[in-house]
């Protein structure tokens, strides 16, 4: 069996299960208008569709065709099935037994994974993600938008709706021109209070902030929870709402990069002290 295998181009929707079709709109006399949603509406839909996938087990083909279940945990990014498409590789994954069984490759063995799971372990491979390739309403998730994701921005939100062309585009960002008082000094005082943060960027995305934080390339990923927890609780303080506030891990080369073209680093933490200048007390 290969590596990568064609995801089938376009499937007939009749060959796919879906849930039960909506009644089709009340017809209304004519100019009192039209109960069809707006393009808008459907994006903000499946922008929502996008965050909900991290809490749902998804099923992954791995490459094994032996009957065997490995244990999910154990198994790395390089042990699942790649599928490839006009725009190179990618991680395959499947909502339900039935898309698996229409879409997935043959004779190929498959794990249960949470959403959250599956796109921590491509973000830190830099892979992209795709659930059920080769369907109609397939959901392509680019490897620059899964730290987003996981960091908790709000897909449906109107700047994310306008930064995705397709969803995944990068969201841009500015240099502020002033930080408030004390937020400025707040965050930098908790940003030395975290030994794991090597350098952070505090930057304008649409209407809200963003930090983006690089850790220690040692630190596992539940450090960056605690960093997260502490600037939300910061951003309540003192802009109002944890949601003005996105905290995002800057694991990715790309998305680091990202970051460090729109601005110098926010933070950094001062160079550790001599011999002579702690004997001095300097």
């Amino acid at each position: 069996m290969s590596e990568d295998w064609p995801p089938e181009p376009e499937l007939p929707r009749s060959e796919i299960p879906r849930e039960p079709a909506a009644p089709p709109p009340e017809e209304h006399p004519e100019g009192t208008g039209s109960v069809a949603p707006a393009p808008a509406a459907e994006e903000e839909t499946g922008a929502r569709g996008v965050v909900a996938l991290l809490d749902q087990q998804l099923l992954v083909p791995i490459r094994s065709s032996s009957g065997e279940a490995p244990d999910p945990a154990s198994l790395s990014v390089d042990s699942m099935r790649h599928g490839t498409d006009a725009n190179g590789r990618f991680v395959a994954a499947f909502s339900s037994d039935e898309a698996y069984s229409v879409l997935g490759p043959p004779a190929s063995d498959h794990v249960a994974m949470l959403g959250r799971e599956l796109c921590e372990r491509a973000e830190r491979a830099d892979e992209r993600v795709i659930v059920d390739p080769g369907s109609p309403d397939q959901v392509d998730i680019p490897a620059g938008v899964l730290p987003f994701l996981l960091a908790g921005i709000d897909l449906a939100s109107p700047e994310a709706l306008r930064s995705r062309r397709p969803l995944g585009a990068l969201p841009d960002l500015e240099a502020p021109q002033a930080i408030p008082e004390p937020f400025g000094a707040e965050m930098r005082a908790a940003l030395t209070d975290l030994p794991a943060v090597e350098r952070a960027w505090l930057l304008r995305v649409g209407t809200a902030w963003t930090v983006g934080v690089q850790l220690d390339a040692d630190a596992p990923l539940v450090e960056f929870d605690a960093v997260r927890n502490r600037l939300h609780a910061l951003a309540s303080e003192h802009l109002g709402s944890r949601r003005n506030l996105i905290v995002t891990d800057l694991r990715a080369p790309s998305l680091r990069a990202h970051y460090e073209s729109a601005a110098p680093p926010f933070y950094e933490p001062p160079p550790a002290k001599g011999f002579l200048s702690r004997l001095l007390g300097r």
